[in-house]
């Protein structure tokens, strides 16, 4: 996948257009402009929509165990998703280093425990 497909499908995640504005985007309940979006580097991009998507399984997976408790499937499903992310550490300690990286990674947890209170 090239680096621009990868920040148009990055920034189409995120809501965004190519004619939003610059300064003062709001991506997950916060406040983070394109420019610093698109100074990701490729491979912090491509883990972004990788953990996005990841999130939205996890959020569906919460949803459900709300509502179906005794749900034997949803609870391996959970365990599996757990799973997956435990094997993320290393990786994003690593990518934590940058700021750019961490604020719209902060911003990513902000959004799922806003939705996670709402369900």
């Amino acid at each position: 996948m090239s680096t621009s497909t990868t920040r148009r499908k990055f920034l189409e995640l995120l809501g965004l257009t190519a004619g939003a504005t610059i300064a003062g985007t709001t991506v997950f309940g916060k406040s983070v402009s394109n420019e610093e979006i698109l100074t990701l580097n490729a491979e912090e991009q491509e883990f972004m929509l990788m953990y996005e998507r990841w999130m939205d399984e996890f959020l569906k997976v919460i949803k459900i165990q709300k509502n179906e408790p005794q749900n034997i499937e949803n609870h391996k499903r959970m365990i599996a998703l757990t799973e997956i992310a435990d094997e993320w550490k290393t990786q994003i300690n690593t990518y934590m280093q940058d700021k750019k990286f961490a604020t719209i990674f902060h911003a990513s947890i902000e959004r799922m425990k806003n939705e996670i209170q709402n369900i």
